[in-house]
């Protein structure tokens, strides 16, 4: 008799978003064994998870064939749908869009898709357990990370174009760009009505600060529209990224990719890793600097110094208008207290200094 288990539901209740003969299927093709027959799932904790887009579980599969006799494997279940704003494409499409469509252009290593619905309900990838944690890295992993992010992006370069063959990609310098700006208009309205967080209402000229990027959004986006497009990763950072055993690091977490400038999914790297580890092993200065060499050494493409300082500004602006405005009026007050440091440190005393130097 087929056994299944969750840790809540009685055996043989099938409570899972997939079909037992997705997962068949999907066994099949990653194991090369046309026998394969499920024969129990149960769903494990998965070690030091931080929040992400939907519902993420450990699946653990027994399986028997032919072939390869019997095992048990162990998969990662994502249920990222409706999870999104609306007029975008779902994070969960994009995500199976990547792995279906793209996974073998990219130049960096991925978890295997063993099933996914096409609409992206929900995906089974491979299970990839990191041997370094992202908070025990020190400045050479940081180094080879942005290393492979250059290599990605170079990958791309100046291919906004060929990517538009990709619909499910986030545009958000296009087509999504009013999807953002909308969002962030809501969010802004959110804040004054709740009254938090402090830092925001309760600092004289914060609120105007925000209204400020939201009226000039179009002046915040164009100088990084006119940027070589490529494809972003969109949550490029430490926690999205596994490093075996044997040294090589595996990226995940396509939920976001799209289609930008190289210096949004550069900022996000460094914004992301200050806000979860607040002090890195090396600082930003260097993880830029070897973005912008290693990428000159790659295809020659270079700004000076002005030219980079302009760019910065303005993607610290339209990062923090895109998602950090939404994501801190949907977080709980006693929360957003407990980081009220790194939100002033890490976002709004640069984004003050930016919108004087290019807004005011």
């Amino acid at each position: 008799m087929f056994s299944i288990h969750d840790g809540a539901a009685g055996a043989d209740e099938w409570v899972w978003p997939f079909t037992l003969a997705n997962l068949t299927a999907g066994l099949r093709r990653e194991l090369e064994d046309t026998t394969v027959q499920v024969l129990q799932v149960d769903s494990f904790p998965l070690p030091n998870r931080r929040p992400s887009i939907g519902r993420v579980q450990g699946l653990q599969v027994g399986y028997a064939g032919k072939r390869t006799r019997g095992g048990a494997i162990k998969l990662v279940l994502k249920e990222p749908h409706g999870t999104t704003r609306a007029g975008l494409a779902g994070a969960g499409r994009r995500e199976v869009g990547v792995y279906q469509s793209l996974v073998q252009h990219l130049p960096l290593s991925t978890p295997g898709l063993i099933a996914g619905s096409p609409f992206g309900d929900w995906l089974i990838l491979e299970f990839i357990p990191a041997s370094l944690e992202p908070e025990a890295w020190d400045k050479s992993h940081y180094l080879r990370a942005i290393d492979e992010l250059t290599v990605l992006h170079d990958r791309f370069w100046n291919l906004g174009d060929d990517l538009d063959a990709f619909a499910w990609l986030s545009r958000p310098m296009d087509a999504d760009f009013d999807v953002h700006v909308t969002a962030a208009t809501q969010a802004l309205q959110r804040v004054v009505q709740e009254g938090k967080p402090r830092a925001l209402v309760e600092v004289p000229g914060r609120l105007h600060l925000l209204e400020t990027l939201i009226e000039k959004a179009e002046v915040i986006i164009a100088p990084l529209r006119l940027q070589p497009m490529t494809l972003l990763h969109g949550d490029y950072w430490p926690g999205n990224i596994a490093v075996l055993e044997d040294g090589r690091s595996m990226v995940f977490d396509w939920q976001l990719a799209g289609v930008g400038p190289g210096i949004i999914d550069l900022l996000t790297f460094i914004i992301k890793s200050r806000w979860w580890f607040d002090h890195l092993p090396l600082p930003a200065s260097t993880i830029i600097e070897r973005y912008r060499q290693v990428l000159e050494e790659k295809n020659g493409f270079t700004w000076n110094a002005d030219e980079w300082q302009m760019l910065w500004d303005h993607a610290l602006m339209w990062r923090f208008l895109q998602e950090w405005l939404d994501l801190i009026a949907a977080t709980p007050g006693p929360l957003l207290e407990t980081r009220a440091h790194q939100l002033e440190r890490i976002w709004l005393e640069p984004l003050g200094e930016a919108v004087e130097r290019r807004l005011a």
